[in-house]
């Protein structure tokens, strides 16, 4: 076909139309498979449902996905690992379990006392073995199949596990969920983990990861070099790959997958509410091959579900979507793939799902918060777990949505049911907390007007970041996530932090951590002017973002001093795995605010130190870890300040 531009047709549109004329070819099969119905094929091995656009088979053996295939045109296409598994390498332990399985469930958890003679795997892994699954099909017309995989409790796995896979009439995708349910007769147990794991094709259909906001990374398809700690790797070329260096905010990236130059596979999760840790909660979504829909974790610090010995407890982990599509190059591949998101959330919750656990009858839950009198902004509205820090919920099921500009939230679809009302953000240190709100099913509940009371602790003087429970807007806090930043500093800063008010620029002059290495001195150095002084009480308000002692140490050891005056020890557990899994905060938050006598300011000049007292210099440190065979172990540990501020309130006059 001679790709000449006419002189009566431009040459941009000649290929306008030529694609146009591909897709409508390929429409066709398409609009045909779109009208049929599902169908289901049994044999001794295997359960096929297929609805002429996506196909998947359920081995009764385990209840893993053998395949998943997508149809067009030419036939059908694996897009799950298949034979061809040698275009690049995956190693790490998703890869390892299991590398030939479509997809499969797992999970970690503990019992709180192993019974005699048993012993739990490694980390308390949990996966259906062969014999350990019943599979039975649940529903079975042409508009819906679906496939239940259960399994009992086992003396070291306490919970009943039901997970489904569902296909409808006409859908590119399939739907996937999992129901954890821990009864009165089991004993007490630890939840931390489960989550879906997919295993895609490796011949050359897919190249490119899609990570949130049609961010494209090459798959990287070089040789290992060194193993550097858990599933990270140096490659020949110098580069590090890690199944932690695609983690997100999960709530803010609900679309993610696999794309090459014609199709794409994805998961797609039209609402976050089952995940633990609210909207800060962190995880990973996809490397090498495996693409993964993690449902519930502790990375960074978030919280597992502790059930006591006899508690009845369950839970419904979904339904998402594994999404395939067709289209030409990532773009388009993205585009549809959003669309698809947007489809998914104008339809949840999901009129077709008809287990017993999932809550189809909703209630609403609207406000308006104010600040000091006017709308409060930049924050989040939450309802979560009742009595616990909503950054800590995992039992039950939370819901969050932005204030707007008139400080207005609104609620949808909020499962009935008991919860604390948080509001987080509008720089605050604290949050705002309503306690016992009841939500009732097909009821819209309106709390009014709700006034946040200001943290003042009198005459503001400087104030460096915004209380927002990130370090994101420091330096490098908007690249965290990559392998020992620590190893940044010392090119970066080397004469350390020396930060002057009103002259140095918090994204540029102060790092997203304070490691506990330095290149010339300790301690960071805040500098500010004070006109006069005044007898009264100063506070120095500092929120962590995330903290992590120094390597065989418990706790922090944080000395804040004020004019060469120690005012301040701060003993800090760690808080989760953002100084070395890359981000700029983990879930647990602190605050401390430091009073001190408002004398030790003079007029003029003054200087705050914050001085880690078990730093070392970065050259004796790097030289201790070159020797060191997983490199990890010496990581650094770390505070990263999410703000601070200063303020003096002057003593009552007589």
């Amino acid at each position: 076909m001679s790709m000449t531009p006419s002189s009566s047709l431009p040459f941009k549109a000649t290929l306008t139309r030529i694609a146009l004329s591909a897709a409508a070819a390929l429409s066709v099969p398409l609009a045909h498979a779109a009208d049929a119905p599902v169908t289901l094929t049994q044999d001794a091995q295997t359960i096929t449902i297929d609805n002429g656009l996506v196909q998947i088979r359920v081995e009764r053996s385990d209840g893993y996905l053998a395949s998943i295939r997508q149809h067009d045109a030419e036939g059908w296409h694996d897009l799950s690992v298949n034979e061809k598994r040698a275009a690049y390498e995956a190693h790490g332990d998703d890869f390892e379990n299991d590398p030939e399985k479509a997809l499969y469930w797992d999970a970690n958890a503990d019992v709180a006392v192993v019974p005699p003679g048993y012993k739990e795997d490694k980390k308390g892994y949990f996966r259906m073995r062969e014999g350990e699954a019943h599979v039975s099909v649940v529903a079975a017309t042409p508009d819906r199949v679906e496939v239940s995989v259960t399994s009992a409790p086992t003396p070291v796995f306490p919970f009943d596990i039901d997970v489904r896979y569902t296909l409808l009439k006409g859908a590119t995708g399939f739907y996937a969920q999992a129901i954890v349910h821990h009864g009165a007769d089991q004993p007490a147990a630890t939840f931390y983990q489960n989550r879906f794991v997919a295993k895609t094709v490796m011949d050359g259909t897919f190249d490119h990861w899609a990570i949130g906001d049609g961010k494209f990374l090459p798959i990287p398809q070089g040789s290992i070099t060194q193993e550097l700690s858990d599933a990270t790797f140096r490659l020949a070329d110098g580069s590090i790959k890690t199944k932690y260096m695609n983690s997100v905010f999960w709530s803010q990236v609900p679309v993610y997958g696999y794309v090459g130059a014609h199709r794409g596979l994805w998961m797609i999760e039209a609402s976050p509410e089952y995940h633990n840790g609210g909207p800060v909660k962190q995880g990973q979504t996809l490397h090498d091959n495996v693409l993964l829909r993690v449902l519930q974790s502790v990375h960074f610090g978030a919280s597992p579900v502790v059930l006591k010995d006899g508690e009845d407890w369950r839970k419904v982990y979904g339904p998402f979507l594994v999404y395939t599509n067709q289209a030409d190059g990532p773009e388009a591949l993205w585009a549809d793939a959003e669309r698809q998101h947007e489809r998914e959330v104008a339809a949840w919750p999901y009129t077709w799902v008809d287990t017993p656990a999932y809550q189809k009858a909703r209630g609403e839950v609207s406000g308006r918060v104010t600040l000091a009198g006017a709308p409060a902004g930049h924050a989040w509205a939450i309802l979560s777990d009742p009595g616990v820090t909503w950054s800590a919920q995992n039992r039950g099921y939370a819901f969050w949505g932005d204030l707007d500009a008139q400080g207005h939230f609104d609620l949808a679809h909020v499962i009935p049911g008991v919860y604390d009302l948080s509001v987080s953000g509008s720089d605050q240190p604290q949050d705002l907390v309503v306690h016992r709100v009841t939500v009732t099913a097909n009821q819209h509940l309106e709390l009014g007007t709700i006034d946040w009371p200001v943290e003042e602790q009198g005459q503001r003087l400087w104030q460096i970041g915004r209380f927002d429970r990130s370090a994101g807007e420091f330096r490098n806090g908007d690249d965290a996530r990559n392998y020992q930043m620590f190893r940044r500093y010392p090119q970066q800063f080397p004469h350390d932090v020396d930060y002057v008010i009103g002259q140095s620029d918090p994204a540029r002059d102060w790092n997203f951590a304070q490691w506990t290495v330095y290149s010339e001195r300790p301690d960071w150095r805040i500098r500010f002017d004070v006109p006069h002084v005044e007898a009264g009480k100063a506070t120095l308000t500092i929120g962590f973002a995330s903290s992590q002692p120094a390597h065989g140490k418990k706790l922090t050891d944080l000395r804040v001093a004020v004019n060469g005056t120690e005012v301040a020890q701060i003993h800090l557990p760690k808080t989760g795995t953002a100084g070395y899994r890359g981000s700029a905060q983990d879930s647990p938050y602190n605050v401390r605010a430091i009073t001190f006598d408002a004398t030790l300011l003079k007029p003029g000049a003054n200087l705050i130190t914050l001085r880690h007292a078990d730093a070392v210099p970065y050259a004796r440190f790097s030289t201790a870890g070159s020797n060191q065979a997983v490199p990890a172990n010496t990581t650094a540990g770390q505070v990263m300040y999410d703000a601070l501020r200063l303020d003096v309130e002057p003593a009552a006059k007589p």
